[in-house]
């Protein structure tokens, strides 16, 4: 029974997985002084400016949201989270998320908690295979799942 319950939760897990696959998960992003300001304008003229996407007005978005409750009080912006109409707009600007090497903006997948936690558990093995030379990365189908050298450690 605890073999099945476990299986059902990875599943569970895995198709809240690929319900967010057109997501993207933004932070870093200075927040718009008022409410009434778009936080869809901010985030167009963030991919123009930071990742040089000219482009970047012809994206449509299905819905773009703040995560949490405005803080004044740490200052720090609250994070984006964009579900893309097409698919391939959301690969092109993961790719093109490297040019934030060194800033203090960041894009990542928009995965559920539990994943993180598991990569974070994962990640000083990641970095030490990647420092190696080894080909390391996380499944996309199995985010938790992390291969190096194409084997699943």
């Amino acid at each position: 029974m605890q073999n099945q319950l476990g299986q059902l939760k990875d599943e569970k897990l895995y198709m809240e997985v690929y319900q967010r696959r057109e997501n993207l998960r933004f932070f870093g992003i200075k927040e718009a002084a008022t409410a009434q300001e778009d936080t869809k304008e901010a985030l167009v003229e963030f991919l123009k400016t930071e990742l040089g996407i000219e482009a970047a007005d012809d994206i449509e978005f299905q819905r773009i949201h703040q995560i949490g409750k405005r803080s004044s009080s740490d200052g720090k912006p609250r994070h984006i989270i964009a579900r893309f109409l097409r698919y391939p707009d959301r690969e092109m600007i993961m790719s093109n998320a490297r040019k934030l090497k060194g800033k203090s903006f960041g894009i990542s997948a928009n995965l559920p908690k539990e994943i993180m936690e598991h990569r974070k558990r994962k990640m000083q093995q990641y970095k030490k295979a990647k420092v190696d030379g080894k080909q390391a990365f996380f499944s996309r189908a199995e985010p938790d799942k992390l291969f190096i050298g194409g084997v699943q450690v």
